[in-house]
């Protein structure tokens, strides 16, 4: 053994230690045996072992759901969502737009549809429930005829209202009177068909007409 002296004139012998041969491997299969290195035993009955540490949750796509055609479900929600706006609508008032001018109204002051309010255009308007007359009371009154019960006119270069009976059998009635011919329509005046009664309100006369429409 290597023998030295210190800076205080002491002699130091040194000491090598020598590892015994298989002195590694015997610490190597000590570690084994502890369980150091072995992974998570499995439970009884065969199922998974238990994950140890913490696990990343896996990131999931929304599913997006396409209709026939290429939409997709949101797209599809939006239009029916538009769909049933335009449902909405009540059914008189869809394509009901005029293409003339309003000349008067006739309110409806009694029977079925009361609070309704019908314009007059210029010309020649027919009167009846069905709604291809150009003044139609679709209301349930079936006193009323179905086409041309009555006519309510106005004349734009005399500026005039007038009645005049149209093709039904039932009578209709200018201020409790039977209109069986042209009669004067004055502002303020009521006519009756079947059960319902209408006040006519003017709205081009003396003191306004449209320019154009003569």
């Amino acid at each position: 053994m290597p023998v030295y002296r210190t800076p205080d004139g002491r002699i130091v012998e040194e000491r090598t230690t020598v590892k015994p041969p298989g002195a590694g491997r015997d610490r190597k299969a000590k570690d084994a045996g502890s369980g150091r290195d072995e992974p998570p035993a499995r439970p009884e009955g065969g199922g998974a072992a238990p994950e140890t540490g913490r696990r990343r949750a896996a990131y999931t796509h929304p599913t997006v759901v396409r209709r026939p055609g290429g939409t997709t479900g949101r797209q599809a929600a939006r239009d029916d969502q538009r769909t049933r706006l335009a449902g909405a609508v009540p059914a008189d008032a869809a394509g009901a737009e005029e293409t003339d001018p309003v000349a008067g109204w006739l309110v409806i002051v009694e029977g079925p549809g009361a609070g309704r309010d019908l314009r007059i255009g210029v010309g020649r308007n027919d009167l009846g429930r069905d709604g291809d007359n150009r003044i139609a009371l679709p209301f349930g009154d079936t006193r009323i005829s179905r086409r041309k019960h009555l006519w309510v006119n106005y004349d734009p270069l005399n500026r005039a209202f007038s009645v005049a009976p149209g093709n039904s059998t039932n009578l209709a009635y200018l201020n409790d009177a039977a209109i069986e011919e042209g009669m004067p329509l004055a502002d303020g005046a009521t006519i009756t068909v079947g059960r319902t009664i209408l006040r006519f309100v003017a709205f081009c006369g003396e003191g306004f007409a449209w320019p154009d429409a003569d």
